[in-house]
């Protein structure tokens, strides 16, 4: 499914990927012309970019969501934003309200020394959902998720990815050998009964499950004490997305 909208199907990204975790070594993109981003090729405290989107998609779909519950994918003032965080890496979501093809704006308060992990477009195929008309195998093992997932990420509009950080445009996302798409490994959920799959509309019932995840990321590396601005951009047929990140780096 496709992350934090209501359109998901239609949804996300992705381009072609050449390893199991969707981690391309590519010396063109080098770590001084990001500088504020990790190079995909890397690992964070001993982990994939893939990885880190495996976790990251475990941790949004264990809180429940919707009004007055601790989702903070639901609120875009920050509300929430610290629930479950824990450790160097902090994840951020985008709100599922609003019009994102005119721009949402999120904000967020993260601790001092964390590397920020950020969904720039990303899609999801999981056991617990039926696959769209489309998708020729629903998600019922490893193989099936991971092409499912794939077809979902290739829908991406060539040229449409873009972000920055504070400002400063980050390179190579528009590069036919872009590093920034990866694809994560099967990984295992449990969500509750009030699950951020109803922000879709979807009746899924509470339970446990398994998904693979396939799109753009960006790992933010530790930023100085203050705010910050970080902006993505993206698009499929028919959507548009626009999320500006306000960023506060200190004391949660």
């Amino acid at each position: 499914m496709v992350r934090h909208l209501r359109h998901r199907r239609l949804l996300i990204v992705a381009s072609i990927i050449s390893t199991m975790f969707g981690i391309r070594s590519i010396g063109a993109f080098a770590d001084n012309q990001n500088p504020d981003v990790v190079p995909p090729q890397q690992s964070v405290d001993g982990m994939t970019y893939g990885q880190w989107s495996a976790q990251w998609w475990e941790w949004l779909l264990a809180i429940p969501y919707g009004k007055n519950l601790p989702n903070p994918s639901f609120y875009s003032t920050g509300h929430h934003c610290s629930v479950n965080q824990s450790g160097r890496v902090w994840f951020l979501t985008e709100p599922t309200s609003g019009t994102m093809g005119s721009g949402a704006v999120e904000q967020c308060k993260v601790p001092t020394g964390s590397y920020i992990l950020i969904p720039l477009l990303t899609a999801e195929c999981s056991s617990r959902e039926t696959a769209p008309t489309f998708i020729p195998t629903p998600c019922s093992d490893d193989t099936s998720c991971r092409a499912c997932a794939k077809t979902l990420a290739d829908s991406i509009l060539p040229g449409s990815l873009v972000a920055s950080v504070d400002g400063t445009p980050v390179t190579g996302l528009q590069s036919s050998s872009t590093p920034f798409p990866v694809q994560s490994p099967l990984f295992y959920f449990t969500m509750p009964e009030r699950n951020w799959f109803s922000a879709e509309g979807d009746m899924t019932p509470a339970g446990e499950g398994f998904a693979v995840s396939d799109g753009y990321w960006l790992m933010i590396k530790p930023l100085s004490v203050g705010t910050h601005t970080i902006h993505v951009e993206g698009a499929v047929t028919g959507f548009e997305e626009k999320v500006t990140y306000k960023i506060t780096v200190g004391e949660p």
